[in-house]
């Protein structure tokens, strides 16, 4: 069927309703922020009484109906046509708007990829392999893997400070000679719980210890606590990162980490701007986005790890220090202190927040910890410098063995990080396979699918060079594009080269290739407007397209434009096709209307009442198209034109030849005589001089008054109805009249002798 209205008429309502039927309630070009949540400002009309409902149905070949009933809250009921089950239909194969044509092909590559995957059959396994994807995420963030890897990497920094090279064997060694020691009737063998005996029994012995001894331990811990290294760390890894070429990169960086959080949870849809780096990203790329942005800073990144674990470093000695100048046993020392450097620095580390060194640890912070701590670390040292002999054992064993508890620890970390990362490896090796699966089928799919876009593109542009049109899938995962060859040169992309009625056209190819792939033929193709920007002749090709590749599949064509609408009428199998035209709308009251002819003159009437000269032009219009196509149907001998002088005739051309020739090439049947159709010739002559003196004036001036535009469309719909039988409704030019020379209609009361003109 082909169906015409003007812009406005209600043709895409009619596709509204389809998609609707699929899609469950939806209509995709009307969601908005304006239309409500189910969509009950946008679908219903607007002037709906207050005691009615909005709805539909549909009728199927198998006699079967489905009614949708819309209730004024947009919510909606469905009854009947079950065994059609149409919301098992795939949208994208069943309908090609105007809209969706352009849009698909001036999309990102990675949204042609989810447009495409579902329509491969391949929506199944992408599903399967985004969830394995976010569960290493989640694996990771729940094990705490960043943390425990950094904690793992805190561990061995100290472990290098109390034991230098030492191999676990040494250092297994030095915890059972102190398990020894302070433990002799222990009889602990594992490293771990030897650990905690010995820490008990010199906790026991330092609570035993006079006040002076607790000094003495308390100032020793103090006086072992480096903060040089510490401050030359975090200075180090600062300059590297001044070092790149990126501006503020430790903001950047540290965005960049909650951009990854924030892009596990973002939904596909709009714009946004990337908060690392200010670029304009469409959402459903904004993951992919942050994950380039990693893999093209990650040697900085690196960097900045070891910044943060750095400053990690230098505030947990922070938070030692000032912890242990808290306690009791100093506060004789600090008060002898208190007006010399050494208290006035206490004083400072007692107020520093070392806390907030995390979000900002600038280099005036670097120079205050510089100038405070080493002086108090320093005279700590000197006040712990003479004392016995065994309480230096002590404080040194007790360091000693918090630092082997420390690394026996870290044995269960490792084991436990190991365990995570060996997790994490097989979701993302799983994941990898699934997407090697879903890259290889698509493949397949595609060498299939894209045979068919180049054959339906030869067909629409035969003997252009641009050729070798083809889908393909990019080396990054997630992404598909168009290619072709233009003019002898290869082309990633339709977007380089090819004008927007090209794309078009090509956007056109696709969706047939694939609608082609829909299983079974029973399931209908509708095209709302998909030609808007094709030109005449490809326009033309389209119609041999259908023909050619969907001769069994119900096709439903909506356009506005009259002119292909014309060409529509004339070129198809009027065995096979059928045509309707809207009225053009008025309003919300009248709502759409079907026209009671299949011309489209109904849109010169509409000009009647405010611009009848208008209305009088559109009909000539119409004669100039309609007259040509007949003639061309009917092998009208014309004179001889140069150039596009041929292409530029007129209806007067066309009719002055159509009444001459009728004389003798067209008849109706009387009885069982075919004399002359007279009748019917005299509509035509009343048309052409009607047309001379009215339509040349509507169209030069505005002379033309209503009832003489009315005339002259009644006349026009009446000359074309010549060329139709009124009884079977089917053209003169249906079927053989049983040899060559003749044409008739369906019925044989109307025919036309080829070539006797």
């Amino acid at each position: 069927m082909g169906v015409y209205g003007c812009n406005g008429a209600g043709k895409s309502s009619f596709v509204d309703s389809v998609e609707y039927g699929i899609k469950g309630g939806k209509i995709g070009h009307l969601v908005s922020e304006y239309s409500g949540r189910h969509q009950e400002k946008a679908i219903p009309n607007t002037h709906t009484p207050a005691n009615c409902n909005t709805g539909f149905s549909i009728k199927f070949q198998d006699d079967s109906e489905l009614n949708v009933n819309i209730a004024r809250n947009g919510t909606h009921t469905r009854a009947g046509a079950d065994a059609v089950k149409m919301q098992e239909w795939d949208y994208r194969r069943i309908v090609l708007r105007q809209d969706e044509v352009a849009e698909f092909i001036r999309s990102r590559k990675g949204d042609k990829y989810s447009a495409l995957l579902p329509l491969f059959g391949l929506h199944e396994l992408e599903i399967a392999a985004e969830n394995l994807r976010q569960l290493a995420k989640v694996i990771d963030q729940q094990g705490k893997l960043q943390q425990k890897q950094g904690a793992l990497g805190q561990i061995a920094v100290q472990r290098k400070q109390a034991f230098g090279d030492a191999k676990d064997a040494a250092i297994e060694a030095k915890i059972a000679e102190l398990y020894g020691k302070y433990c002799p009737a222990g009889s602990a063998a594992a490293a771990f719980e030897r650990c905690k005996e010995v820490e008990a029994a010199l906790g026991s012995r330092i609570g035993a210890l006079t006040d002076d001894n607790k000094r003495y331990l308390s100032l020793r811990t103090i006086a072992e606590l480096e903060f040089a290294a510490a401050v030359k760390a975090v200075r180090d890894a600062n300059a590297k990162l001044a070092g790149s070429v990126e501006p503020l990169i430790s903001e950047k960086l540290a965005v960049l980490q909650s951009a990854d959080a924030f892009a596990a949870k973002l939904e596909d849809t709009g714009e946004i701007h990337c908060p690392a780096c200010g670029q304009p990203v469409e959402a459903d790329e904004f993951k992919a986005h942050v994950k380039a942005e990693q893999e093209r800073l990650r040697d900085i990144i690196t960097v900045f790890e070891e910044r943060r674990s750095a400053v990690a470093t230098l505030i947990d000695r922070l938070k030692a220090l000032k912890a242990t100048l808290a306690k009791a046993e100093l506060a004789g020392w600090l008060a002898k202190a208190k007006d010399t450097p050494v208290g006035s620095s206490a004083e400072w580390i007692a107020q520093c927040d070392a806390e907030s060194y995390r979000r900002a640890l600038r280099e005036d912070d670097l120079v205050a910890v510089e100038m405070h701590c080493p002086s108090v670390v320093t005279a700590a040292n000197e006040a712990s410098r003479d004392a016995p002999p065994d309480l230096a054992d002590l404080a040194k064993d007790k360091a000693t063995i918090d630092a082997a508890k420390s690394v026996v620890d870290s044995r269960a970390l490792a084991a436990e990080i190991a365990r995570i990362e060996g997790l994490i490896a097989f979701v993302n090796a799983t994941e990898a396979g699934v997407r090697t699966e879903i890259r290889e089928r698509a493949e397949t799919v595609i060498g299939e699918i894209s045979a068919d876009i180049g054959a339906m593109w030869k067909a629409l542009h035969p003997g252009e060079p641009i050729e070798n049109v083809r889908l393909y899938l990019p080396e990054e995962d997630k992404a598909i594009d168009i290619a072709l060859r233009f003019h002898g040169k290869d082309q990633d992309s339709p977007r380089l080269t090819l004008s927007e009625g090209y794309r078009n056209s090509l956007g056109l190819c696709i969706f047939l290739a694939l609608a082609k792939r829909e299983a079974g033929n029973d399931r209908p193709l509708i095209l709302d407007d998909v030609v808007v920007s094709l030109d005449r002749n490809h326009r033309g090709m389209i119609v041999d397209l259908l023909e050619k590749q969907f001769a069994d599949r119900q096709v439903i064509i909506f356009t506005h434009d009259r002119d292909w609408y014309a060409e529509l009428r004339h070129q198809l199998d009027a065995k096979r096709w059928q045509f309707k035209a809207l009225l053009p709308y008025e309003t919300p009251e009248l709502g759409i209307r079907w026209s009671d002819r299949t011309s489209s003159f109904d849109d010169a009437r509409a000009h009647l009442n405010d611009r009848p000269d208008s209305a009088g032009n559109d009909a000539r219009k119409m004669m100039d198209v309609e007259l040509a196509l007949i003639a061309e149907r009917l092998q009208i001998r014309l004179p001889y034109l140069r150039g596009e002088r041929n292409d530029h005739r007129m209806w007067s051309d066309f009719l002055e030849r159509l009444s001459g020739d009728g004389k003798k090439c067209l008849q109706k049947k009387s009885g069982n005589d075919f004399p002359c159709y007279t009748a019917g010739l005299e509509s035509l002559d009343q048309a052409r001089g009607l047309l001379v003196s009215w339509g040349n004036r509507g169209s030069h001036s505005t002379d033309v008054v209503r009832a003489e535009a009315a005339k002259l469309i009644e006349a026009c719909e009446k000359a074309l109805d010549v060329f139709q039988c009124s009884g079977c409704k089917k053209p003169l030019w249906f079927a053989d009249a049983g040899n060559a020379e003749w044409v008739q209609c369906q019925c044989g009361e109307l025919r036309w002798r080829y070539g006797k003109g």
